[in-house]
This record gives C-alpha cells, structure tokens and sequence, in this order.
C-alpha cells in the first residue's frame, strides 16, 4: 500500500495533467487575436446587417478569462465608434456554445442618433442566447437628432430572467450632481416588477415608482410616477448642454409610460406629462418693460415673474424628441400671458396672447421657425398704447389706448416686424 503523501502526490500529478489538456483543447478551439477580429466582424454583420470594422482583439484565460475589443467602428454616414470593449465571458457556457457574459465594460464611445435606425427591430433577435448580468459603461457620448452630444456613465444589473435589477445612469462631467437610479424592489399584484426610483438634478430632487410589466408573448409595458422639488431650470438644461430661456426652481407631478418588446422600444417609445410650477422664475436674456417702451426694438434684459405654471408632455419619436407646452400662465407685473407651444425636429410653434389692463386689452403673439432663430410676431404698439392709456385714463383709456397702438404698430411691410431674442 502505498504511503499517504505518496497518494496525494500522484493526485495532484494526475489532476495537473488533466489541468494542462484542458488547457491544451481550449487554446486549440480559440483562434488567434487577428483571426478572431474578423470573426467578431463578420459576426456582428451577419446579427446586425451593418459592417463593423475592428481594429485589434485580445483575449486571455490567466486571471479570469476575457476578450478586450479596441477601435472598432461601424461603416456608416456617421459611425458608432467604440474606444474599448472587454467581455468577461464564463467558460463551462463557452464549451457548451452559450454566451454568458458576468461583465461587460465600455470604456469611451460616440453614439450618433442617426446611425441607431439601422438596428431597430435586431435586438431582439440577437439578444435571445446571450446572458448579460452587469454592464458598465464610461464617458460615452450620445448625440441627439438635434446635433447637441451629452456625456453618460453607468451601470447596469441584470438577473438571470434578463430583468434589470439595478439600473444608475449619470452625467459625470457637471459641477451638480445629475443621476437616475432604478432599484428592483418586489413584484406587484398582476406580476409586474416594481422599481424605486431617485434622481438627484440640479440641485433639487424627484422620488417615485415604476411598474414594469412582462406579458407571456413578451411584449413590456411601463408606467410609474416621479415628484420632482425645487430643480433649478437652467441648471438641468446646462447639464445636458442646452440653453434654457427661463431660470426658477421647478415643482410638480410626472406621470411616464412606454411600450415594446426590448428594452430599446421602451425608450424610444417614452413619453411623460409634468405639470409643474416655477418658483422664482424669470425670462432670460428678455425685458418686458423694455420691450414695450422701445416697441420691440429693445429687449436686453431679464424678466422676473411671479408666477409660472404649465403642462409638459415629452415623446419620444423615431426623429428625436416632441416637447408640448399647453396650459402655460406667466404673470409679470401688469402683464398676463397664456399660451401653448410644440418643439420638435428643431423648429418652435407657439402661440398665445399677453394681456395687460386688467384682461380689458389681449394681444395675440406668435413663435415659428428654427430653435436657433425664430420669427416672433406681436403687436408691441398695441400694448404700448394700452399701457399709456392706461395712464392717463383707467379702464376705458386702455381700450382706447390699445386700439391706438394697434393701428400705429400695423406693419406695412413684413420686415418692419421687431424679431424676438
């Protein structure tokens, strides 16, 4: 019989060679570095239907194994570029040929609207042998329909039924904290999941809940609500690199709700309704009082309000995002303006009316045209006059004082129309 040391000695001989021809048959069924580049190439356009250019691949099995993609590249008019990729595979799935991804970093990407409309409806179709439990991504950059690119960083849980279980999105270059984070937390009556939600925005709050519903054919629907409390408007726009006309500290209800049978048809099929109130708030960039006294001609200056309330209802759509603007009320002084307006695809068109005297002198206004430069169209002499009237006669000189104004500020061409800021 042999000794015991012997017997383990033997053992672990046996169980090391076992080691090394395992070894020996996984470097065999792996290709090498280039080989494998144009496999992930031709992989990728055979799911997706686009080219996709790599330009080096690494994999390793010492200290955890994992594929490392760098500076590949989509062949499209405006490209999605991706700095580094690294897979963090398990390997007992791999022999089995299943994809079981425990990792997956991004590290640097530019990811242009545009080019995302080739992939929609292929998701689902590549997305069904693949198990992804984390994802994690840094200093990628989206780029709306709009032309305006926004930095994100994040990460993203998932369980083994592929339902998200943690979801943390942020803007990491922004001096106020910008973040949304969805926990999974129970399932409600009917099966749907139930999600807490908390964004931190410029320097204010919103605290709620979403239900994420799965039916048996696999369809997903989601509905949830969000208070958000004193976010500064101009803030929150800066942080997503947009140039907000209004400052204040904003208030109210959201409700959310979305559609689709990926978790990418439930974003682009998004849409929310706020109805908030502004504390604080003032016009930017515009003066009334100036406005009125020069007739339009000059503008400079802020606005204070005292009040400020609307609707705003956000959808998302295959061409960027729809923004409506209905029931808004902005009170200024001896001014009173109602009004609705649409942003979409880069243009403005709204219209309302100022009033002033007490609601005895309307004036209608109206914004069309390009985001950048719209045309503006009011009767600055009709409430010039009526402000005048006013003066000199309470409640019968203004309507008389707003007819006058009316008449004098008729344009008789179109471009003696004053221009907005």
């Amino acid at each position: 019989m042999k000794p015991a040391h012997r017997r383990w000695a033997v053992a672990a001989a046996s169980l090391a060679a076992l080691l090394a021809a395992a070894c020996l048959a996984l470097l065999a069924l792996v290709p090498s570095d280039e080989e494998l580049a144009r496999r992930v190439e031709a992989e990728f356009e055979a799911r997706m239907g686009q080219k996709l250019v790599v330009g080096a691949v690494q994999w390793r099995l010492l200290g955890g194994a994992s594929v490392e993609v760098r500076d590949a590249q989509t062949v499209q008019p405006e490209p999605i570029k991706v700095r580094r990729v690294v897979i963090h595979p398990e390997l007992l799935p791999l022999l089995r040929r299943q994809l079981v991804i425990n990792r997956l970093e991004v590290d640097g990407a530019e990811v242009p609207r545009s080019a995302l409309a080739a992939y929609r409806g292929k998701e689902r179709a590549s997305g069904g042998s693949l198990l992804l439990r984390k994802l994690s991504f840094n200093d990628v950059t989206y780029t709306s329909f709009s032309g305006i690119p926004v930095v994100y960083a994040g990460e993203l849980d998932f369980d083994d039924d592929r339902t998200p279980q943690r979801v943390q999105i942020r803007r990491p270059d922004v001096e106020q904290t910008t973040s949304l984070e969805a926990k999974r937390d129970g399932t409600a009556e009917g099966g749907a999941h139930i999600y807490q939600l908390q964004v931190q925005a410029a320097g204010g709050s919103a605290e709620g809940q979403a239900r994420l519903l799965t039916t048996p054919e696999g369809r997903m629907s989601l509905q949830g609500e969000l208070a958000p409390r004193n976010v500064e408007v101009e803030s929150l726009l800066k942080a997503f690199n947009r140039r907000s006309p209004i400052s204040g500290f904003a208030s109210g209800q959201t409700e959310l709700r979305a559609d689709g049978e990926s978790y990418a048809e439930l974003f682009r099929s998004l849409h929310t309704r706020s109805v908030v109130e502004v504390e604080r708030a003032k016009i930017l960039r515009f003066n009334m009082e100036k406005a009125v006294k020069s007739l339009g001609e000059d503008r400079t200056g802020e606005t204070a309000l005292e009040r400020l309330t609307g609707v705003v209802d956000t959808q998302n759509t295959a061409q960027g995002m729809k923004t409506e603007f209905t029931q808004v009320k902005a009170v200024s002084g001896p001014y009173t303006a109602y009004g609705e307006a649409t942003l979409y695809r880069r243009q403005i068109n709204a219209e309302g009316k100022v009033e002033t005297g007490g609601g005895v002198v309307e004036v209608p206004f109206t914004v069309k045209g390009p985001t950048r430069q719209p045309e503006f169209g009011i009767a600055w002499g009709a409430i010039a006059g009526a402000v005048a009237g006013t003066a000199v006669l309470p409640g019968i000189g203004t309507v008389l004082g707003a007819k006058i104004g009316g008449a004098l500020s008729a344009p008789t061409k179109p471009q003696a129309e004053p221009k907005a800021p």
